[in-house]
């Protein structure tokens, strides 16, 4: 008897198949699509961040990583005084340079919103302090602007920039900054 009441209770494959193809329609009916290849191709990402009163904004694909300011870093003689030092990140060197004293000639007031923005030059890599990150967006890439709308000290770096609720961030351009032979020298 008990033997009985098991086959009647068992699916046959053909039952399992239907309850497949009803489960694979409802989760057809309720999946929800991903964005169109246009939405995604028209938005462009940058790092959004301040250089004294200056707010700026470093394409994504720029920046390597974002790091906290770190605890060691050594001093290396004989060099610019933008030029903080090395750390040692993970086993690699990563010299550290302020970049509002580049800049702007004062020292940045370091808390705790202030990053080193890692970048590449040539086949190594430099970080960059910035006083305040303000954090990641995304931006219409119609919603750029000309270099004409957007004028300050940091030009040369500059190629255009995004709007944002009546807030335009100039782009910063780190290869700029890398290309700048001003730059490229630390020495004295």
């Amino acid at each position: 008897m008990v033997e009985s009441t098991a086959k009647s209770d068992a699916m046959t494959a053909q039952d399992i198949i239907r309850l497949l193809g009803a489960l694979e329609d409802r989760c057809h009916q309720y999946a929800v699509g991903l964005p169109e290849p246009d939405e995604i191709q028209n938005l462009w990402e940058g790092v959004m961040f301040y250089v004294g009163e200056d707010r700026l904004i470093a394409p994504l694909s720029d920046i390597k990583e974002i790091l906290n300011f770190p605890h060691s870093i050594t001093k290396v003689p004989g060099t610019k005084p933008w030029m903080l030092g090395v750390a040692n990140i993970r086993g690699i060197l990563l010299p550290i340079i302020d970049l509002q004293l580049y800049l702007i000639g004062r020292k940045t007031n370091r808390s705790r919103r202030s990053r080193v923005l890692v970048f590449q030059i040539g086949g190594g890599l430099t970080g960059v302090l910035v006083g305040e990150m303000v954090g990641m967006r995304h931006f219409a890439k119609d919603s750029a602007t000309g270099k004409d709308a957007l004028s300050g000290r940091f030009d040369r770096y500059i190629k255009y920039g995004f709007d944002q609720d009546g807030i335009t961030w100039p782009v910063f351009k780190l290869s700029a900054l890398a290309d700048d032979p001003a730059f490229q020298i630390a020495a004295l």
